[in-house]
């Protein structure tokens, strides 16, 4: 998520056939072997005749993850998981009233209810169709909160680490024949 900030690791230096620059950039590649030109790459790989040819790969670190970027997409993110659930506690409490799911727990609390009790609360005074979104739409605005300022803290806790132990590495990779 956000901007992620990518550092070649030393290992990956030498697979990718370059070297750093003094001024920080990244250089041509460093001349072949004896008789190839300047550009070529030291290793060839040795295929079998008829084989598909393989992908590049390149590892790479994830050095920093910037946190303002992180706040806005987790808080973005969290409006759509907040829409979602509300429409889906709202579909969900209608297609429970529309099979008298709620009528039959009714019937069935009155059956089992004392007879000198008044049978004056029932679920449908309970679980109503607007406490119900009330209290979809507090737990929603709760996790909207929640979400950003936690993940916003993970990268800010990531960042740290990173600084610590230099960060995760991943190796990405390019399946397409070349």
């Amino acid at each position: 998520m956000g901007t992620v900030a990518y550092q070649q690791s030393e290992s990956a230096q030498g697979q990718a056939g370059t070297r750093p620059q003094a001024g920080g950039g990244w250089g041509a590649r460093p001349p072949g072997p004896a008789g190839s030109p300047a550009g070529a790459p030291r290793y060839q790989q040795q295929q079998a005749p008829g084989a598909a040819p393989r992908g590049r790969k390149a590892r790479l670190r994830v050095a920093k993850v910037d946190p303002w970027s992180v706040m806005k997409t987790t808080f973005v993110l969290s409006i759509a998981f907040a829409v979602v659930s509300v429409v889906a506690a709202a579909l969900l409490w209608s297609a429970l009233n529309a099979l008298g799911v709620f009528d039959s727990i009714n019937r069935t609390l009155a059956s089992v209810a004392p007879a000198n009790q008044p049978n004056s609360v029932t679920l449908t005074s309970v679980l109503s169709f607007g406490k119900v979104m009330s209290f979809t739409a507090l737990v929603s605005v709760v996790n909207i909160v929640l979400f950003t300022a936690l993940a916003t803290l993970a990268a800010y806790l990531y960042n740290m680490c990173s600084s610590l132990v230099g960060g995760i590495e991943v190796t990405l990779a390019d399946d397409t024949a070349s």
